[in-house]
């Protein structure tokens, strides 16, 4: 149960961090109004690596303050569960930008990645305690049902030009308030 707590504590940061730069990332893009669907894949594939980048350091920061090493056994599996979803995702934004500007759909690959990043939070929350399993399952339902609405229903406020605010309220709001729910929520630990 002491891993579950640390890795609770160790979460908190590299949530907050992740949502902030998606908040950030969708804010940037509609601002320098690159709301057409050819600029979304690539873009967001930027983000997710300095989301990655960031969160490694964050992870390797917090392993050398604690004297532990960076790539232990259980950062090891956490790892390996989540590679799949996220590989995928990585492959299908990929193929993505193989298809023709006017085939690009940026609400379809968002409600994509979205159930990916689910299944992959999913993966490692076996390894900690269960918000994080639950939290996986958040992001699951959540692209399931933007996938619906894309393919089954017609509105004005789920189209190609609210990708980015889509992928920020996914990716920024929700992480973030996941790391702040976990940083408010952590008990101390024995040796503090």
């Amino acid at each position: 149960m002491e891993h579950a707590a640390l890795y609770r504590r160790a979460l908190a940061p590299v949530a907050i961090t992740v949502g902030v730069l998606g908040l950030a990332a969708a804010a940037f893009a509609q601002a320098v109004g690159w709301t057409e669907p050819n600029r979304f894949a690539a873009f967001w594939m930027g983000v997710a690596g300095i989301s990655m980048l960031s969160a490694l350091l964050l992870i390797r920061r917090q392993a050398l303050k604690g004297g532990e090493e960076f790539w232990s056994p259980p950062t090891r599996r956490v790892a390996q569960a989540m590679a799949p979803m996220l590989a995928a995702g990585l492959g299908l934004g990929l193929l993505e930008l193989l298809r023709t500007p006017m085939e690009r759909d940026g609400i379809r690959l968002a409600a994509i990645w979205m159930i990916l990043y689910g299944g992959a939070l999913n993966s490692a929350g076996f390894f900690m305690q269960r918000g994080l399993r639950l939290f996986g399952w958040l992001f699951v339902v959540i692209g399931i049902i933007c996938h619906g609405i894309l393919e089954f229903g017609e509105t004005s406020w789920l189209v190609d030009t609210q990708s980015h605010w889509l992928m920020g309220w996914a990716f920024g709001i929700n992480n973030l308030a996941y790391g702040l729910y976990l940083k408010l929520t952590a008990e101390p630990l024995e040796t503090e």
